[in-house]
């Protein structure tokens, strides 16, 4: 009995080493998705900075995808669903910031699908000056099947007071 384990253990062993060098082995089965280039992402950046200096809450709105995940930096917590988080895009657009300048940005590509921006800005608002202020963000764009680039999350926060 002992034997026929042995044996057994032994097929087995040979089958799932011959499958595996079959994997490694074989070609790949879709073409490598040609690379992101930098400034290609920094394109999508710009067009998305532009909207959000639009003040248009529609146009806003539109520039994430349905399934957002988002942390408002004047909103505690994450937005509950779409309907909430395009709420709280009408309230930003609603704000009437007249100045919103981008102090430092940066690009990283993750994969042929997917960049992150992070920088940070001045935000000011001569109707609202209680609205003015440094504030930092974290976009992640996803490429979609349509081959547009939504963000997919988003975390904006005030950067710490300076000690």
């Amino acid at each position: 009995m002992k034997s026929a384990i042995s044996a057994l253990a032994i097929v087995v062993s040979a089958a799932t080493a011959t499958a595996c060098n079959k994997l490694d082995s074989a070609p790949p089965t879709a073409a490598a998705q040609p690379a992101l280039a930098e400034d290609d992402a920094a394109k999508v950046a710009d067009a998305t900075v532009q909207t959000w200096l639009s003040m248009d809450a529609a146009k806003i709105k539109a520039l994430y995808s349905p399934s957002v995940e988002a942390f408002d930096f004047a909103v505690p917590g994450l937005s509950k669903d779409k309907v909430e988080f395009d709420k709280r895009q009408d309230a930003y657009a609603a704000e009437k910031l007249d100045g919103a300048k981008q102090l430092e940005r940066k690009i990283q590509i993750v994969s042929p699908d997917v960049f992150i921006m992070s920088g940070t800005w001045v935000m000011t608002s001569s109707s609202t000056p209680a609205n003015n202020g440094l504030v930092r963000c974290t976009d992640v764009f996803q490429k979609d099947s349509a081959g547009n680039w939504p963000i997919v999350n988003e975390h904006c926060s005030p950067p710490p007071k300076a000690a």
